[in-house]
């Protein structure tokens, strides 16, 4: 294709959605011949390199392809001194920024989380913006006319269909089910069994296969199923709908990768359940368990999805390089919405509303993304738990009675249990942050959260603290994993026979709203089998820094003066 559209800018802003979607392709090398020989200034905000980790830790089979993009983008702008990075991440900061920068174009995909933060936000952006779709370039002349004139997304009216798929069939150990593709497959053995299906184990030792009760799949359901397998994302990490699943000919399922795990919220369910599950971890621990987390939800947003019903049971972990996002068949695909929702992970603003009849924002995603980031840094903990509070923990959120002050000045309301001395320990920049959201009712991008959480990782790997009480999972407590007592031997509902354990919990005695969220211990997330297998090959490193960086060391200066080096320096290791 051709970028003779873009010729007539002299500045041009890149967003990372054009290294994903075209690298490796000749659009991609026509893009980096237009700029080179167009001697254009290019701009890229500081989400570019983190959305670029986020890609590469991810390790799909297209991490080289976009890897290797980034190398040749980055190295001939470098080389010619015309790249240059915005030390900026929210969205509407970044357009401030570049408001002083004339004959200047936006270039960005179609699913690019920018777009859509533009047209949810709309700053005062008078520059051009083109998007890439379907092979051809559509421009528009500032926000107001990209609002005015871009295609977004309606709900299906598939949403408001309550029906729901005929299958009077009924699948079971040792019946051979075909995908899509018109391959056997058989199941082997029954591993659990949920209210919207089963699980079982098949001849494939890859992957399992989930078949679902009659009466569960409706036509949003399947039509959201097909366009996910369509979607091919086998990103390690995300269980993600690989091929549908037919029995004599009707609808029953699909497959996905097989892995171990327990749920986050039969771990992250306050100081016993932690360390009985790792008693060995640190605070680093904790802090790489949320960094994979956030990789994961923003690497699905570059798909333009949004995961809707985040919460604590929706993730299993292996280890704290080792987190798998599992019951991805609920989560909202463009214009299929997420039927589901959990309150106490979701802004109150939604509370109420049919999750199927309408679509949820990226702004709905930040404030359920914020819980989660509180949830694990406090190992499980709601951040309205309050102690002397209200006697629900709906009624704290609806108030916002959030019980921490930034300055620390005091702990009357923090529930006992040493959660008091988490929040001292945290930076700076996240309790703020964190006061900002839940007392003030600000949101921050996704972004914005895994920037400030992988510096406070790099700070933890690097020794940067001197008190040694900032590298435990809870500082200024002894806490050890609980001596086991007698177990005792019962079958779950899914008749498989396991040991029970009853732990003590640091809150049990409290009321219920102060008890830790996401214990699901009733559920049939332990021992699930919904993650893939191994840990990604592209996990941070013991030294805390993000691995997949492309340059090694030294700088590359760029002048203020006639090369319009704006920013100051370009630091060639950036990326």
């Amino acid at each position: 294709m051709t970028f003779e559209g873009l010729k007539k800018y002299k500045n041009i802003v890149v967003d990372y959605s054009i290294i994903k979607e075209l690298g490796g392709t000749v659009a991609f090398n026509d893009f980096l011949d237009t700029i080179s020989k167009g001697d254009m200034d290019v701009y890229v905000s500081k989400s570019f390199k983190l959305l670029h980790y986020c890609v590469i830790h991810q390790a799909d089979e297209t991490s080289s392809r976009v890897a290797n993009a980034m190398k040749e983008f980055c190295g001939i702008l470098l080389a010619t001194r015309k790249l240059h990075s915005v030390p900026e991440l929210e969205t509407v900061t970044f357009v401030n920024a570049m408001s002083s920068v004339e004959d200047c174009c936006f270039f960005a995909s179609e699913r690019s989380i920018f777009v859509k933060r533009l047209l949810e936000k709309k700053p005062d952006l008078k520059a051009d913006i083109c998007i890439y779709c379907d092979s051809q370039l559509d421009f528009y002349n500032g926000i107001e006319d990209l609002a005015d004139n871009m295609p977004v997304d309606v709900i299906s009216p598939l949403a408001a269909l309550d029906k729901y798929l005929s299958s009077p069939v009924f699948c079971n150990v040792g019946d051979v089910v075909v995908t899509g593709t018109g391959r056997s497959i058989t199941l082997s053995k029954r591993v659990s069994n949920g209210a919207e299906g089963m699980v079982f184990f098949t001849d494939d030792p890859k992957i399992v296969a989930k078949i679902y009760h009659k009466g569960v799949i409706t036509p949003l359901r399947w039509s959201k199923l097909s366009t996910m397998v369509s979607m091919g994302i086998r990103s390690i990490g995300i269980c993600w709908p690989r091929d549908l699943l037919f029995y004599k000919g009707i609808p029953v399922g699909y497959t996905m990768n097989l892995g171990k795990g327990k749920t986050l919220g039969n771990v992250f369910d306050g100081p016993d359940a932690i360390f009985t599950a790792y008693p060995t971890w640190k605070r680093v621990d904790v802090v790489n368990s949320l960094i994979q987390l956030l990789e994961k939800y923003i690497y699905l947003h570059m798909f333009n999805i949004i995961a809707g019903d985040i919460q604590l049971k929706n993730a299993l972990i292996q280890s704290s390089s080792a987190i798998y996002l599992i019951d991805m068949d609920s989560v909202q695909v463009g214009n299929l919405p997420c039927p589901v929702g959990t309150e106490e992970f979701t802004d109150p603003a939604l509370w109420g509303r049919n999750f199927s009849g309408f679509l949820r924002s990226m702004g709905d995603e930040d404030y359920s993304i914020s819980m989660m980031v509180f949830s694990v840094l406090f190992c499980g903990l709601h951040p309205y738990a309050t102690r002397n509070g209200a006697e629900t923990l709906r009624e704290e959120i609806l108030e916002r009675n959030f019980p921490y002050t930034v300055d620390c000045r005091s702990d009357e309301h923090i529930p006992r249990g040493g959660y008091n001395y988490i929040w001292n320990y945290l930076p700076y920049e996240i309790k703020e942050m964190l006061y900002n959201v839940f007392k003030l009712g600000k949101k921050y991008e996704a972004i914005e959260w895994y920037d400030v959480i992988v510096t406070y990782r790099d700070s933890l790997a690097s020794k940067a603290y001197e008190d040694p009480e900032a590298y435990k999972v809870f500082p200024q407590m002894d806490y050890k994993a609980p001596v086991v007592p007698e177990k005792k031997v019962e079958q779950t509902e899914n008749g498989r026979f396991m040991h029970k354990t009853t732990l003590q919990n640091v809150l049990r005695n409290q009321p219920e709203s102060l008890k830790p969220i996401g214990n699901d211990n009733q559920s049939s997330g332990n021992g699930s089998p919904f993650a893939p297998g191994p840990a990604s090959p592209f996990a941070p490193s013991d030294s805390g820094k993000p691995s997949g960086g492309i340059f090694g060391n030294g700088t590359a200066s760029v002048d203020r003066d006639g090369n319009g080096g704006l920013f100051g320096k370009f630091k060639k290791g950036l990326f």
